[in-house]
């Protein structure tokens, strides 16, 4: 690179986080970040995680680090709440943000902000892999699409797991490959404290487990010779991979988690654990769970094993969704597949079509037919990892009951990502050498499909979870296809009370899809309603006399609005459907104004 390229990469992560930053100025808190940031700083204050045990607490603690030096007000330690209730997060989260005398939206900007660390980081690592893999042109095309990415830039700034999720599996990974291929001591110990760190983000992590030992094992195989010195990859990488595992194991998550129960009552630790397990389905692994629960040595461990568990048993359980015009209680193959190709710019699609183009006519220049899979591996272990993980991740996932959101697909972008960008860049070096006649009409077409991304980011700012492609209308007609988090996870109550404001609305009816507080940004102008609420709009004038206002998140309208396939019933929202909204507030909550 010249000297004024390398700066290029911090411009554009300056520049990323800038509007990452600007787009969540209006933001409310999303659904889940309410009992993060109430057990974050329940973490850091009391040295206690009775909160929020199905996520591990790194992200959350980074999260309520600012919330230290913001003088807030704590009284919420001393209701029930804390004091007696079973994981009461939820409560807890919404009473310390909202209802104790603090200012709800500076708590939401300051926990929000150290969240970017991981965005930021994960960036450097794609930035510096792609680089190392593929040169300067791959590491700076697999940054921008990173970057740029609204799926990942939506997720960047939540207090939620999924971006510190994605940051864990890239590191762990890229970390353990560099081990791998350099076995010094030194590689051992930043491989395992990765790999811990990484358990530490969210418990899909732990699925790292089967799958290094398995990269592990096969990097063995396929470099069965004798190099640096007397290692003997065949019979050593597999031991090696237990050794990091031992490292993030027993030198990070059990220490981590030893703090985070420092000063948990024992006793408190035990009801809680035995409570949370009662209904656990393998009841060998939650006596266990229990057993550790009032152990000295071993309870901080299970008190991560109680998470795992619960995780397990939530996968299981499922979630109502919305889904093609239906409401379950559980997804289907399809979920994944389909919410992964709409929540994606056509552009990058363009990207992947001209990447794979480049990749069958590598694969097809193979001369060994019967090694050719063999050959491929060897030569290109690093892309045989990713692509391993990517398929043993959408494998998981497809067959999971929990089908709520495109962000649990997260830890596969950065690396799907990267071989799309190297393919790219092998095909831009190949036709240098070989028919530089071409170069400057491919490059033209990346640099299009490229600016036709980076414009898609840019349009949808800053409402980027609400990102859908033209394939579904936008992102104004995704809430046809899909809800929940993948459109509507609350984030719009401010932007709704800035509306109100604006028109001068002295009251509005309200069915709102999230945990922040209506009161805090309306004050006394709503009214809570249901889809049960009313059946007709003579109903509502009823009530309204000659005309009124009615709110309705995205999610809560189409669930009222579609055939629940598991609990048929009557579609309370219909009657809205004759009427055009007012408004929509950010892509996800509807506003009609319903006269006589």
């Amino acid at each position: 690179m010249h000297k004024l390229q390398k700066f290029f990469p911090v411009i554009l992560i300056v520049f990323a986080v800038f509007f990452a930053v600007m787009s969540m100025v209006n933001d409310s808190q999303i659904v889940d970040e309410i009992p993060h940031v109430g057990a974050g700083y329940s973490y850091l204050v009391k040295r206690d995680m009775r909160f929020n045990p199905e996520h591990p607490p790194l992200a959350k603690d980074l999260a309520a680090l600012p919330l230290l030096f913001m003088n807030l007000k704590d009284t919420v330690f001393s209701t029930a709440h804390w004091e007696q209730g079973l994981n009461d997060q939820w409560e807890f989260g919404r009473k310390l943000i909202y209802n104790s005398g603090n200012d709800g939206d500076a708590i939401k900007f300051f926990s929000r902000l150290p969240m970017l660390l991981f965005y930021i980081l994960a960036a450097i690592i794609i930035f510096k892999w792609g680089t190392e893999l593929y040169g300067d042109t791959g590491g700076m095309l697999a940054l921008i699409i990173f970057l740029f990415s609204p799926t990942v830039m939506a997720h960047s700034r939540f207090v939620t797991t999924d971006i510190p999720a994605l940051f864990g599996t890239l590191a762990s990974i890229y970390t353990f490959l560099h081990y791998l291929q350099k076995p010094t001591r030194k590689g051992m110990i930043i491989a395992g404290v990765v790999f811990g760190l990484a358990l530490l983000m969210k418990f899909s992590t732990f699925l790292l487990i089967p799958f290094l030992a398995v990269v592990a094992l096969a990097y063995g195989l396929f470099y069965n010779h004798h190099k640096h010195g007397r290692y003997n990859y065949s019979r050593n990488s597999l031991g090696n991979a237990f050794i990091v595992f031992a490292i993030g194991f027993l030198g990070v998550v059990w220490p981590v988690y030893g703090f985070h129960i420092w000063h948990y009552p024992v006793e408190r630790q035990l009801a809680d654990t035995t409570a949370l397990m009662s209904s656990q389905g393998n009841r060998l692994l939650a006596d266990v769970v229990v057993w550790m629960a009032d152990k000295p040595f071993i309870r901080a461990l299970g008190q991560y094993f109680l998470g795992f568990l619960m995780v397990l048993q939530r996968s299981a359980g499922g979630n109502t969704i919305y889904f093609l015009g239906e409401v379950k209680n559980s997804g289907g193959p399809l979920y994944f597949p389909l919410v992964y190709f709409i929540k994606e710019p056509l552009a990058w699609w363009g990207l992947v079509f001209v990447a794979l183009s480049g990749a069958a006519y590598r694969i097809s220049r193979v001369k060994q037919s019967v090694k050719k899979i063999a050959v491929l591996i060897h030569d290109h272990f690093p892309e045989s990892v990713m692509i391993a993980w990517i398929a043993f991740y959408w494998f998981i996932s497809i067959r999971s009951t929990l089908n709520i959101g495109v962000r649990h697909l997260l830890p596969t972008y950065p690396f799907v990502i990267l071989l799309v960008a190297g393919q790219i860049a092998l095909i831009a070096d190949w036709l240098r050498k070989h028919e530089k006649g071409f170069i400057k009409a491919f490059s033209l077409i990346i640099a299009a499909l490229l600016g036709w991304y980076a414009y898609e980011n840019i349009r949808v700012f800053p409402y980027y979870l609400t990102y859908f492609n033209q394939t579904v209308g936008g992102p104004s007609g995704g809430h046809e296809y899909v809800a929940d988090s993948n459109l509507d996870w609350g984030q719009d109550l401010k932007r709704l009370s800035q509306f109100v404001e604006r028109k001068g609305i002295p009251k509005i009816e309200l069915d709102y899809f999230g945990w922040a507080d209506p009161r805090f940004y309306l004050g006394d102008r709503y009214i809570w309603v249901t889809a049960t609420s009313y059946s007709n709009s003579h109903d509502f004038l009823k009530r309204n006399r000659t005309d009124g206002w009615i709110a309705v998140s995205a999610t809560f309208f189409q669930q009222a609005t579609s055939s629940n396939v598991d609990h048929p019933g009557p579609l309370q929202y219909l009657w809205l459907k004759g009427y055009k909204p007012e408004a929509v507030i950010g892509n996800s909550i509807f506003v009609w104004h319903i006269t006589r």
